[in-house]
């Protein structure tokens, strides 16, 4: 990994980093400095039930890591970044890659109120600015990954533990079998519950070809 790359990706992770921290923070103090729009908000400790807030705070402390271990890579200290680091950087990727993409193609169709309101205040980093630079550190700079195909299901592991703590709050709070709308606030069982064994495995399908995409870039595009 030549200086500058590793510049232009120390730059980029450290970037991730801290705006990932600002969003947290205003998601929690409930600062809104885009105008009042709660959407897809929370206050306090009930933020963490949002993927997007979970998989955000992952991609932060990778990007930290990263971001130490690519500092002793410009000081001589070492010379490339230990594969473990590389498939928790995938995992993280993949994450946030699926939240914006869920927020784009999924949410912004269906929602009943104006769809620019997914991208403002907190969730202007959360769903669109961070997942971005996430992509571009991951796939154009973050090099010598050397992660295998069947590698490339670790970064479904995220979508896994989330949806473990997802799925049965749903169908712990249901009615004649439909999720209520406070439990199931992706609305991924808009269509009853029934559906469950359909939905989950095809989010799970999707969020490993995201990773799949973003190993193939890396391969491709990074060298």
């Amino acid at each position: 990994m030549n200086n500058l790359k590793t510049k232009v990706s120390l730059g980029l992770n450290l970037l991730v980093f801290a705006l990932t921290v600002f969003a947290f923070v205003a998601m929690f103090t409930g600062f809104e400095f885009m105008g009042k729009i709660d959407v897809f908000s929370a206050l306090g400790l009930s933020a963490f039930k949002f993927f997007t807030v979970d998989s955000k705070i992952l991609a932060a402390l990778t990007a930290l890591v990263l971001a130490f271990f690519e500092a002793d890579i410009l000081r001589g200290k070492r010379t490339s970044i230990p594969k473990w680091l590389h498939l928790l950087s995938l995992a993280a990727t993949t994450g946030v890659t699926l939240t914006m993409m869920v927020t784009v193609f999924f949410l912004a169709p269906t929602v009943t109120y104006n769809p620019l309101y997914l991208f403002a205040n907190a969730n202007l980093f959360m769903h669109l600015v961070t997942p971005l630079l996430c992509i571009v550190q991951f796939v154009f700079f973050e090099r010598e990954t050397k992660i295998s195909f069947k590698e490339s299901l670790w970064g479904v592991c995220p979508m896994v533990l989330y949806a473990l703590f997802y799925v049965p709050n749903v169908f712990l709070h249901q009615v004649n079998g439909r999720a209520l709308p406070e439990y199931d606030w992706y609305g991924f069982f808009f269509a009853g519950l029934n559906t469950g064994w359909i939905v989950m495995p095809l989010i799970l399908l999707i969020t490993w070809g995201f990773s799949l995409l973003l190993w193939f870039g890396n391969k491709k595009l990074a060298k």
